[in-house]
């Protein structure tokens, strides 16, 4: 058993005692904590580790009850450029609605399971890039959102997509929508909500929506539910730094949420100093500290789950501009 099954193992065996509509913070750092472990790797592009990444995805999905979309497999193999020989995999697996349908209109949510893997050591000398923040705390609230929803389904099916490559401009979700049966995949989205880089060290007070230029229903709903914490946000359009830009070329309404400069009870300084402490983008830093506040990824969680929560009421419109 790897490390990964084990820690998603923990994730399910904890749940009869866990209140479903809260994010769990503990599994969810446990587990990201060992997708970006130094074993992994740095989960590298065609690399082993981000195989054995993928296939602890797919095993954590089918625990809860996630069926294939393409194929008879959740994992869905593809080849890319430039190594076009070897074959990786992406993680697909749609959660049936509360009647227990997987067809009609889907929410997605997504997360890319690939890093840079190992490359320049920095002044430590530390060569692997773990990724912590980047992707694997991510994957994990994919999971954790994915669980809420897996114990109080919605009417619209949720899709969890793990995208390989990623790192690799895109080309894991740019190889699925070259599939010639992903077309009425892509119909049937009415949201895909991509999560990316981590989660803020508090709570942010503002975000921005990228790709909620042009204006859609569930870039309206998620402002509301932002500022029914209290919270604001500002609308902007898709940019390729997620697979979720991918989707929107193909008409798929997208949300990438971004966090702010504001954060509740921190000053500007202490921000900034958090900032410098925890936000490691692509650098071999960007790896688990057990000093890292959680109270941030808990709110970004919660945030994501009741958006779901809400879009795959089947009452609330979410038609396709």
């Amino acid at each position: 058993m790897t490390l990964i099954v084990a820690c998603a193992d923990l994730l399910l065996a904890q749940q009869p005692r866990r209140n479903a509509a809260r994010a769990d913070t503990t599994a969810m750092v446990t587990l990201a904590r060992e997708l970006s472990s130094d074993a992994m790797r740095g989960r590298g592009p065609w690399s082993a580790e981000s195989e054995i990444v993928a296939r602890g995805l797919a095993t954590r999905l089918q625990q809860l009850g996630a069926r294939p979309v393409f194929g008879n497999a959740i994992l869905v193999p593809f080849t890319a450029e430039p190594r076009p020989r070897d074959t990786v995999h992406n993680v697909i697996g749609v959660l049936p609605a509360r009647d227990g349908r997987t067809d009609g209109e889907l929410v997605g949510l997504t997360a890319h399971l690939d890093h840079l893997g190992v490359g320049p050591p920095d002044a430590r000398g530390d060569s692997i890039y773990n990724g912590f923040l980047d992707d694997a705390l991510p994957m994990a609230m994919v999971l954790d959102v994915a669980r809420r929803y897996a114990a109080s389904p919605g009417d619209r099916p949720l899709v969890v997509l793990f995208f390989n490559l990623e790192e690799q401009h895109l080309l894991g979700s740019k190889a699925l929508l070259a599939r010639q049966d992903a077309q009425p995949f892509v119909d049937r989205l009415r949201l895909l909500i991509g999560m990316d880089a981590g989660a803020p060290a508090g709570e942010a007070m503002e975000w921005q929506l990228m790709g909620a230029v042009p204006d859609h229903p569930g870039a309206r709903l998620a402002d509301s539910l932002a500022r029914a914490r209290g919270w604001t946000t500002s609308a902007s359009a898709a940019r390729p730094i997620n697979d979720v830009f991918t989707f929107s070329q193909r008409g798929v309404p997208i949300l990438f949420p971004i966090p702010g400069t504001v954060w509740r009870g921190y000053s500007e300084a202490e921000r900034a100093d958090a900032m410098r402490r925890f936000d490691h983008y692509h650098q071999p830093s960007d790896e688990w500290r057990p000093d890292f506040p959680l109270t941030g990824t808990a709110f970004f969680a919660d945030w994501v789950w009741s958006i779901v929560h809400e879009a795959s009421n089947g009452r609330r419109a979410l038609a396709r501009p």
